[in-house]
C-alpha cells in the first residue's frame, strides 16, 4: 500500500523546488516571447528593389511600420537598387538564416529574372523563400501630349503608320514595362525601338520632353504625371478598369484581345529562416496592406492589395514565372 503521510512529506519538501522550476520556465518562455521569435537585439533589414519613391519603398515602408508595431522589434527600409532587383536578394540570400533580412520587390526576382539572366547569383527555387503577396499596380499606357491620338485605336494606327520610326522608354531591362511594351508589340504587330533607363524616374522625364514618345508604367507613377496633364494615359494593361480610373479603357477592350500584363509586389527572404519568424512576418506584412488607412492610401495611388496565402503566393510564384518565361523568350530580352 501506498504510505500517503510519507508522500505528503516528500511532496512538502520538494514544493518549493518544483515550484521554482516551473517558475524559471515561464519566465524563460516569456523572455523568449518578447524577444521577438527568436529575433536578436539587431534591427530587422528590408530591402526595397528600387530607389526611394514608388511602389516598392512605399509598400516596403509599410510593411517595416507595421511589423515594427505588432512584433516590438526595429524593422528599417533599406533601399537597393540594380540588376532587376538581384542586388537586394543576393544580399539576402549571403545572409545568416535568422530572419533579419527581407526584400520586397516586383515579379523580378521570384518570376523573370531567371529567364532574363545567363548567369544568376543564386536559385530563385532552392534559395528564395517567397513570404507575402502585397499588392498590384496596373500598368497604364502613357504617351507624349504631342502624340496625334486621343484613344487607343487612332494611337494603334499612328504607331503602324510610322512603323520603326517610335520609341519607348522603360525603366530597365526585365522590367515589367519593358516586358509589357514587347508583348503589346508581339499582339498589336508594331514596330517601336526600346529605350531603357536608370529607373523610372529617368524614363518619364524623357517621355514627358518627348525624347521619346511612350512607356507603359505603373499607376503610383503615371497617376501623378496624367493628374497634372503632362502626360496622357490612353489604356490599361489589364482586362478590368481600375477603379480609381474608370473611364481609361483597357487595352483588351481597345483594341488588343486577351491583353494582360499585372505588376505585382511581394515580401521575400531566404529560406532556411524559421516557419516560426516567416509566420510572423507573413501575418503582420499582411496587415500593413489592409488597414483602412492604408488601403485609402494605396487605392489613391492605384495600387490593389493582394493579400493570400502563403501556400497560394508560391503556386501564384511557378505560374507567374512559367508566363514571364514565355514573354522573355518571345521578346529576346536578355540583361547580359
Amino acid at each position: 500500500m501506498i504510505n500517503i503521510e510519507k508522500f505528503r512529506v516528500k511532496f512538502s519538501l520538494m514544493r518549493p523546488s518544483y515550484f521554482l522550476f516551473f517558475y524559471c520556465l515561464s519566465f524563460l518562455g516569456l523572455a523568449f516571447a518578447q524577444s521577438g521569435a527568436g529575433w536578436s537585439d539587431r534591427p530587422i533589414k528590408i530591402f526595397a528593389t528600387s530607389p526611394p519613391g514608388g511602389t516598392i519603398d512605399l509598400l516596403s515602408r509599410m510593411v517595416a511600420s507595421e511589423c515594427s508595431q505588432s512584433t516590438g522589434k526595429s524593422f528599417i527600409v533599406e533601399n537597393r537598387a540594380g540588376a532587376n532587383g538581384n542586388i537586394a536578394a543576393n544580399t539576402v540570400v549571403q545572409s545568416p538564416p535568422d530572419g533579419h533580412h527581407w526584400f520586397v520587390t516586383l515579379p523580378g526576382v521570384f518570376a523573370i529574372n531567371r529567364h532574363l539572366f545567363k548567369n544568376m547569383p543564386f536559385d530563385p527555387d532552392r534559395d528564395i523563400l517567397p513570404v507575402a503577396m502585397l499588392a498590384q499596380s496596373p500598368l497604364i499606357l502613357l504617351i507624349n501630349n504631342s502624340v496625334p491620338a486621343q484613344n487607343f485605336p487612332d494611337f494603334l494606327k499612328w504607331v503602324k503608320s510610322n512603323s520603326g520610326k517610335l520609341s519607348y522608354s522603360s525603366a530597365g531591362i526585365g522590367t515589367t514595362g519593358h516586358l509589357g511594351m514587347e508583348l503589346l508589340k508581339q499582339m498589336a504587330g508594331v514596330d517601336i525601338l526600346h529605350v531603357p533607363y536608370k529607373g523610372t524616374a529617368a524614363a518619364t522625364t524623357d517621355l514627358i520632353s518627348g525624347q521619346v514618345q511612350m512607356t507603359f508604367d505603373n499607376t503610383t507613377n503615371a497617376f501623378p504625371h496624367m493628374r497634372s496633364g503632362a502626360v496622357r494615359g490612353i489604356a490599361v494593361g489589364q482586362k478590368l478598369r481600375i477603379d480609381s480610373n474608370p473611364d481609361l479603357p483597357t487595352l483588351h477592350e481597345a483594341g488588343v484581345p486577351n491583353f494582360e500584363v499585372i505588376p505585382w509586389f511581394a515580401l521575400g527572404t531566404r529560406t532556411g529562416v524559421s516557419k516560426e519568424i516567416v509566420d510572423r512576418v507573413h501575418a503582420c506584412a499582411t496587415a500593413s496592406i489592409t488597414k483602412p488607412e492604408n488601403q485609402k492610401r494605396l487605392a489613391n495611388a492605384g495600387i490593389i492589395p493582394q493579400p493570400m496565402s502563403q501556400l497560394a503566393l508560391a503556386s501564384f510564384v511557378q505560374a507567374e514565372a512559367s508566363r514571364w518565361g514565355d514573354i522573355v523568350r518571345k521578346s529576346g530580352a536578355t540583361a547580359d
